[in-house]
């Protein structure tokens, strides 16, 4: 699937993926961090009363006393958890907020203290050994809550003790709670932002290949013969390579038209004077027939051959309006007669057709309509469904009986000899429009002379 989707999508599920893990991994990392530096200061806060005690107890005959108030806050009771103990071989000193109650320290895994730093450059203090420093601890105190420990084992006046300091563990994780908060709020607000930013390059980075789409469409369309050469530098080589690939089916299509053409003067009119050439017995009969059978073989494979040299009519475009407008202006001067031309098409409308081929059907029959016409000629224009147009052509001649039709079809056949015409025009107008997958129609006009009908493929648009 992921083989089928756009190019976009894919850069934008890729780079979604890629935002969301680093982002993932950036909280992660401030999350330990931040928890690393709140601990560190309460652990700070913590060290800092044991130093403090340390420094007040006295030993007075195997006796601890405590010269002062070592309950100041937190550790006067408000929030709970802030306690602090000193314990001697006799007797134990207790802050105020733990009362009666003892901190037990007896199933706690004293975690060891943290290795001492590098010693200091000469001429400076030193640290005090490891030993000295307080050693961290977690357990359940007596108000059924998470304690943190800091647990010190020293001597005063040369008799061991223990002091203890506790915090909650909510001075830990409240703060912590609340800068992951506005942490989380803030990076969701940044991956927003790079989503963003991400859609906007990757929409604006993947114009051109929207532009060269359209591109493409306009040659498809007929509309142009080359894809524009101003491109980006990494879309310019196939930009080359395709304006070359369509000057090659353009030679390419130019000369199997050519041949094609060529070989339909060469066959088609000996055989359509031959046709007309037999004598009407019955020897002339049966050799009228092989001649439409050998014509009907050539223009089968004519037909193919020129659809193959065409490749289908998908880059053809002949534009209706200006066409018939044209034919019509001449060939009112060339029938010499004053004829009421009306024509009725859409400025837009289009044919799939090459624009020689959609000449000589449309000049066929509009001759024909010139000819026979006595003062009016009407033609129409319009979409028959979303691939085919319907073009309809009628006068007010005398019309044509509708079971003569399959005589005027045939190659050198015409209904009045003293007409002028070879017989062939309307012959080559239904094998141009057969070819391009339409068809030709006889009706009767309203006006009392012949309505022709030709259906054509559309032309696409430059977006279709």
């Amino acid at each position: 699937m992921l083989h089928a989707t756009s190019l976009s999508r894919r850069l934008l599920l890729a780079a979604s993926v890629f935002i969301g893990a680093a982002l993932i991994i950036a909280g992660v990392v401030l999350f330990f961090v931040l928890h690393r530096f709140v601990q560190g200061q309460i652990d700070q806060r913590l060290d800092t009363q044991i130093a403090f005690l340390s420094s007040m107890l006295r030993s007075q005959n195997g006796t601890l006393t405590l010269a002062g108030n070592a309950d100041g806050p937190p550790f006067d009771g408000h929030p709970r958890g802030w306690y602090w103990e000193a314990i001697g071989p006799n007797n134990t000193l207790r802050s105020r907020a733990l009362g009666n109650r003892d901190l037990d320290i007896s199933k706690i895994a004293i975690r060891p203290p943290p290795p001492p730093p590098p010693p200091p450059p000469a001429g400076e203090d030193r640290p005090p050994p490891p030993g000295s420093r307080p050693a961290p601890g977690d357990d359940i105190g007596p108000d059924q809550q998470w304690l943190l420990f800091r647990i010190l084992r020293t001597t005063v006046s040369g008799m061991p003790l223990t002091i203890v300091a506790t915090a909650p563990r909510a001075a830990v994780l409240g703060p912590l709670r609340e800068a992951m908060t506005t942490l989380a709020i803030s990076l969701f607000a940044l991956a927003i932002a790079l989503v963003l930013a991400m859609i906007f390059q990757v929409r604006l980075g993947l114009q051109p290949l929207e532009r060269l789409r359209r591109s493409i469409a306009e040659v498809r369309a007929g509309r142009s013969d080359r894809i524009a050469e101003v491109q980006p530098r990494e879309v310019q080589p196939l930009v080359s390579e395709l304006n070359s690939l369509l000057e090659q089916n353009a030679l390419n299509l130019d000369r199997a038209r050519r041949h094609v053409a060529n070989l339909a003067h060469g066959l088609k009119t000996p055989l359509a004077t031959l046709a007309v050439a037999l004598p009407k017995d019955e020897r002339g009969t049966e050799m009228h027939g092989l001649v439409e059978l050998m014509e009907r073989h050539i223009r089968h494979h004519l037909g193919r051959a020129r659809a193959a040299a065409l490749n289908g009519p998908t880059r053809a475009r002949t534009v209706l309006g200006p066409h018939i407008t044209d034919l019509g202006a001449v060939l009112g001067k060339v029938h010499d007669k004053h004829v009421d031309f009306n024509v009725d098409i859409a400025g837009d409308l289009a044919v799939a057709c090459e624009e020689q081929d959609f000449d000589e059907m449309a000049g066929n029959l509009l001759d024909n309509a010139f000819q026979w016409t006595r003062k009016k000629v009407d033609v129409y224009a319009g979409v028959k469904d979303a691939n085919s147009v319907v073009l309809s052509i009628e006068d007010d001649g005398p019309g044509l009986d509708l079971e003569q039709v399959p005589q005027v079809l045939q190659p050198g056949q015409r209904l009045d000899e003293h007409a002028p015409g070879f017989g062939f025009g309307l012959s080559i107008t239904r094998e141009l429009a057969e070819l391009y997958g339409g068809s030709l129609e006889f009706q009767k006009s309203p006006a009392g002379g012949v309505r022709v009908v030709v259906t054509l493929p559309k032309a696409l648009n430059g977006a279709e």
